[in-house]
């Protein structure tokens, strides 16, 4: 049995993952606030408490394997003695202080954090990421995961650290994903009552983990991944140059992960909770209500974000045509479907390149909810796939886990092995043909609204 564990932005997860690839047992940790402000100063230590909880949890005395992803790029300073100097620069949050002609998506956090707090700066001993800060409690191992080689560079390395100005002194070794960085020592053992000696696999960055944990390991699959944010990630055999998507190096190497950024679907729905009373209510009963307003009603109109771009990201938001007889369900129901309008418009923005999206694998919370799925698949078009295990960096990480024990010679083996299935969500056609109509309109008021509130903006900074 391997224990994979995931530290998300907003809970950590974790499950017992068999060798044949199913969840038998399975555990969360919320991590935010309920007013669901940004991280403060404890946040790394719910990190580690959260993951002592699920260990004590799903302990067991036949875990062969323990493997750890986590969110990224976030980055957590650690003085002499292992202390945590500052809170979690978190890859959301925009302390960012990039240097010209680098490529490394950490090193700006770091350079912010130098040029606020140099006095910090001098005192950190080592940089660690979500992921490698748990293994080291763990192994006393300080290492941070990569995809593979090509993908170093996103991390840091010699020529970016000149650029900086840096001392590499401060930064760990760059291992492959799936490497065992070490096994549970006896400090982590009495941490943790895990038994000492199993190996601990890096993991690395979730959204590279989830891939694999979806089957999007062969060209031409995506993978909807959602949780606090969201990434529409395609599987590609070439790059892609148009900077609306990122291209980065996919985990199988040779092969481009295409992505749509979406960056606060997750949140948004959890503001539309908070705002309407609802954080005490079941995800199922929420979204049971929402779906009993009409689909495509056309009012309200819910704009998350209006910055030229892109429809996703929840700033500087507004709800257009609101009418006094409207009351939080209609108000839901447009908070998601501009949810799905943004995966749509993503889903366009591939197609515009030449990757043909012909299903979305989906990935995370939302991905466990009937009536969410077949919204979106109502909207893009597109068929919805659910696999056995939604929380596919759970399910990924035991793939790297299995590789690195021997079972198979490789993750992508794996994962083909591993990956199953188990629900197909079709458009409803009548549905389908609603939402083309409602999306273009969507499309045009968005343009206009841009337009006021970029006067809006203008606006207040002359009073």
């Amino acid at each position: 049995m391997i224990l994979a564990v995931d530290i998300g932005t907003s809970s950590i997860k974790g499950a017992i993952i068999s060798p044949e690839g199913y969840a038998f047992a399975y555990h969360k940790v919320h991590l935010f606030p309920e007013d669901g402000r940004y991280p403060g100063e404890g946040y790394a230590g719910s990190w580690k408490s959260g993951f002592l909880e699920i260990a004590s949890i799903l302990s067991r005395q036949d875990i062969s394997a323990v493997v750890i992803s986590g969110n990224g790029p976030t980055i957590i300073p650690l003085g002499k003695e292992g202390e945590v100097l500052h809170r979690p620069l978190m890859w959301m949050g925009h302390e960012n202080l990039p240097v010209a002609d680098t490529h490394s998506f950490y090193l700006p956090k770091i350079n912010w954090l130098r040029e606020h707090n140099p006095s910090l700066y001098e005192r950190t001993d080592v940089f660690l990421t979500t992921s490698s800060y748990i293994t080291w409690l763990l192994t006393g191992e300080k290492a941070v995961v990569s995809a593979h080689r090509k993908f170093d560079q996103y991390i840091w390395g010699k020529e970016d650290y000149r650029k900086y100005g840096m001392d590499e002194s401060r930064f760990p070794e760059i291992v492959p994903m799936g490497t065992v960085v070490g096994t549970v020592s006896r400090s982590g053992s009495v941490l943790t009552g895990l038994n000492p000696g199993i190996p601990v696999v890096g993991g690395g960055v979730d959204f590279m983990v989830s891939l694999i944990g979806t089957g999007v390991v062969r060209p031409g699959r995506t993978c909807d991944r959602a949780g606090t944010s969201e990434g529409i990630n395609f599987c590609s055999e070439r790059p892609v140059p148009d900077k609306r998507l990122r291209t980065l190096p996919h985990a199988v190497e040779g092969l481009y992960n295409v992505s749509g950024i979406l960056s606060s679907t997750g949140s948004l729905f959890e503001w539309y909770r908070r705002i309407t009373g609802q954080e005490s209510y079941g995800y199922a009963e929420t979204l049971a209500a929402i779906n009993s307003v009409p689909a495509g009603s056309g009012t309200p109109m819910f704009f998350p974000g209006l910055k030229d771009g892109g429809l996703w990201e929840f700033s500087n938001g507004m709800a257009v045509g609101l009418e006094a007889f409207q009351g939080r369900n209609e108000l839901g129901r447009s908070v998601m479907e501009s949810i799905g309008y943004a995966v749509r418009r993503a889903v366009e923005l591939f197609e515009e390149n030449g990757c043909n999206v012909d299903e979305l694998r989906v990935s995370g919370g939302q991905g466990k909810n009937i009536i969410w799925n077949q919204i979106k698949a109502n909207i893009t078009g597109c068929p919805i796939l659910v696999p056995e295990v939604e929380d596919a960096e759970l399910l990924g990480g035991a793939c790297l886990a299995s590789a690195a024990l021997g079972r198979f010679n490789n993750f992508l083996e794996a994962s083909d092995e591993l990956v199953r299935i188990k629900k197909t969500f079709e458009p409803d056609k009548r549905e389908e043909v609603i939402y083309k109509e409602e999306y273009e309109k969507y499309k045009a008021v968005s343009e206009e609204a841009k337009k006021f509130l970029r006067n809006v903006e203008d606006l207040k900074g002359s009073f």
